[in-house]
Parts: C-alpha cells; structure tokens; sequence
C-alpha cells in the first residue's frame, strides 16, 4: 500500500525530490557565497583595475574610487549576511526532510515485522 495524500503526509519520491531540490539550493548560496567573499577579499588596487578595464571609474580620483569600492564591501556584506542565513535555512530544512524520511523508513520497517 503507497502512503500518501494529506492524511500521511509525503511519499519516499516526494521527499527525495525534496532533499536533491535543497542540497542543490545549498551548494548554489555557497557558490554565491564564496563568490562575493572573492569580491570582498579584492584589494582597492585591484578593484580600480577591474573596474577601468570594464570601463567604469574612468574619470574618478583614487579617493573617489575608495570611496565607491567602501560602499561597494558594505553592500558585499549585507548580501553575504543574507545568502549565510538564508543557507543555514535551507540546511535545516535538508536536516528535518532527511530525519523525516528516516523516521517514515523506521515506520515502514516496523510495520513489516
């Protein structure tokens, strides 16, 4: 007999689905992560460098690229400080999608015998 609907709650199939949807949001914010952390690691050198190259801050002093490259590691923050909890998120929902799932296989096993 297949459990399933509102009354059971998920199938094996729905929670596996789940969990590979929430391992995969997981691996993408640490991606995201990592990525702004380089971006936050970046020297003001390098970033002017960059920049000119891309064809931005063509015409602004040092102090004024300091100045946008200060604001640009404030705004850096608080997008790393989202994608953080917004991680941490994901993983506890990964956490009690895979306890559940073990809970239902212990269910499904103790009914057998």
């Amino acid at each position: 007999m297949k459990y399933n609907g509102a009354m059971f709650g998920k199938t094996l199939h729905d929670r596996a689905a789940e969990q590979a949807e929430l391992q995969f949001r997981e691996l993408a914010l640490t991606s995201l992560v990592n990525m702004l952390g380089k971006q936050l690691r970046e020297s003001l050198e390098h970033r002017i460098k960059r920049a000119r190259k891309g064809g931005a801050w063509t015409g602004l002093t040092r102090a004024e690229c300091a100045s946008l490259h200060r604001q640009e590691k404030g705004s850096l923050r608080e997008q790393v400080a989202e994608l953080l909890l917004q991680r941490a998120r994901a993983r506890g929902k990964l956490i009690a999608s895979r306890r559940a799932m073990a809970r239902a296989q212990a269910l499904r096993t103790a009914s057998h015998h």
